[in-house]
């Protein structure tokens, strides 16, 4: 059937294609013709196709577009060989790129059809100017809502700022509004992109770093009160801190809103002030009996040894007795006077205190007093070492006010003709819960306890049960910011003693934790 490649493409028995025209001019123009513009419209083809690939790197199933190309190139080289087999009648040739031009063909269609879901998903034209017109509108409606968010941001009365949580943890500042640049004196320009460390001084960073750190870490708002020292000046801010995370779930950025409160905690530091000289006031009474005490017993004793003297008897023995009384008694004095000059002065800043102590100072302060009114004050305050964070004396003050409201419920209760005469017992308890980090302080007295229609609302400011002039309804409201800005509860609840007696029992919460080596060296102190 084969008979060898010469013989396949041995053109000897084999006409040209034009002696089956005959060879008429007319026929064989026509044909020529019509091939030579056929091929060369397929030989431009590819080039143009080539060109557009060229300069749209951005064309979807590229490969395609060439095996397009060379398809449609190897139909142009089928034309021209139909031209060259009017005369030439070398048809093996022919038939070799006819095959060539089959086989690209079968290639491209079955990739035409393989790739043809993809094709139809591509969008056309008009979905392009569709969503293209959306993404205008889109764009169109951020920007105006950038342009209100800057308005916002820039209009603004109350302090705004963004912070930047970089890649490895640490913070930079972004932007901050006019308000809060106006507020802290910092010109945003001159942060923008620094780290915080760096651009601000290092207590102010440290202070703020732990505060983000915290945000940070919790992952939710925080909100806190700071006082910071700012090229305006030393100010108190009320700070809300919200986390943003990116796509990724890591917090990128903190948006921080502060307000300056530092003319606010001056009155409220004012308030608590003058509450505090108001229950010195109420215990003035009494101090003045107990610092009598030393004083009479300094006068009886110098009296006798004054006239032992002046009768001649000179026993220095007894001389010695005498001036180490005196002595005694003067320290004794010194110390009411000195405790009462602590109590009664304004407090500093926040720090690490033991609150046992604060707890021991309020006994010691009222015990003496309340006894001289048939009233016990007992104690149970075990030495647990425990730090909590705060100011000591407004601690103090917040237990004495407590005190001095159980003692003036039992003189009450005492009194009224439904109540009960053998009254008088206030029992103080403290303990710590380094586990849980919570230290719990209880005043319990037996005094009647309190109308459970009103004992919610005790802590509201301005409220008390009081005779008019005996009580400003501001003490439990003050002592009721004074824990909660430490982090920690105040709760009154009615209770009833194993003898029948009731009462009411006030329990302090504040948090603590282990005291570190300074805090054991000052306490040695």
């Amino acid at each position: 059937m084969f008979g060898g490649v010469e013989a396949f493409f041995d053109t000897s028995a084999y006409l040209p294609h034009g002696v089956c025209l005959f060879w008429r001019p007319e026929i064989l123009t026509l044909h020529i013709v019509s091939d030579v513009l056929t091929g060369l419209s397929y030989y431009s083809i590819p080039l143009a196709l080539l060109y557009f690939v060229l300069k749209r790197r951005d064309v979807a199933f590229t490969w395609i577009v060439w095996l397009f190309a060379v398809f449609i190139l190897a139909c142009g080289t089928t034309h021209f060989f139909s031209l060259w087999t009017l005369w030439y009648p070398d048809y093996a040739v022919e038939g070799i790129v006819k095959a060539l031009t089959a086989l690209v063909s079968v290639l491209t269609a079955v990739a035409l059809w393989v790739q043809m879901p993809r094709a139809l998903a591509l969008p056309s034209a008009t979905q392009l100017a569709d969503a293209n017109a959306a993404l205008q509108r889109e764009i169109e409606i951020r920007r105006q809502a950038e342009l209100r968010y800057a308005s916002f941001f820039n209009n603004l009365a109350e302090g705004l700022f963004v912070v930047t949580v970089t890649p490895d943890g640490d913070f930079a500042f972004d932007t901050l509004n006019p308000a809060h640049a106006r507020a802290t004196g910092i010109d945003p320009e001159t942060i923008r992109g620094r780290l915080v460390r760096e651009a601000v001084p290092t207590e102010t960073a440290e202070a703020v770093i732990e505060r983000y750190s915290a945000c940070v870490a919790a992952g939710g708002p925080i909100d806190y009160e700071e006082t910071l020292d700012l090229p305006i000046g030393r100010r108190t801010w009320h700070t809300v801190l919200v986390p943003v995370r990116g796509e990724d779930g890591r917090v990128v950025q903190i948006l921080g809103s502060a307000r300056d409160i530092t003319d606010r905690k001056r009155l409220q530091e004012e308030l608590v002030q003058t509450s505090k000289l108001a229950t010195l006031g109420t215990l003035a009474a009494g101090m003045a009996h107990e610092m009598s005490q030393p004083l009479n017993i300094i006068r009886i004793w110098a009296e006798n040894a004054l006239s032992r003297l002046r009768d001649g008897d000179a026993d220095t023995a007894r001389l010695d007795k005498v001036l180490t009384i005196m002595s005694e008694q003067a320290e004794r004095m010194g110390r009411i006077i000195d405790h009462m000059r602590t109590f009664s002065r304004r407090d500093g800043a926040t720090q690490r205190f033991d609150p046992t102590a604060c707890v021991r100072s309020a006994v010691e302060l009222v015990s003496n007093q309340f006894a001289l009114e048939n009233i016990e004050v007992v104690s149970d305050v075990p030495a647990v070492d425990c730090v909590a964070r705060g100011r000591p004396l407004q601690l103090e003050q917040v237990l004495v006010n407590l005190l001095s409201n159980a003692r003036d419920a039992i003189l009450e209760w005492r009194a009224d003709p439904d109540g009960s005469p053998a009254a008088g017992r206030i029992a103080v308890a403290m303990g710590c819960d380094l586990t849980a980090g919570r230290a719990v302080i209880t005043i319990t007295d037996d005094g009647g306890g309190i109308d459970p229609d009103i004992l919610p609302r005790i802590f509201d400011p301005f409220f008390t049960t009081k005779e008019v002039g005996k009580g400003s309804g501001l003490g439990l409201s003050i002592g009721y910011g004074i824990v909660d800005s430490m982090g920690g509860r105040i709760d009154a609840a009615n209770v009833t003693h194993d003898d029948g007696s009731r009462g009411v029992r006030f329990t302090i919460t504040v948090p603590v934790s282990h005291p570190s080596v300074q805090d054991v060296e000052r306490a040695h102190a």
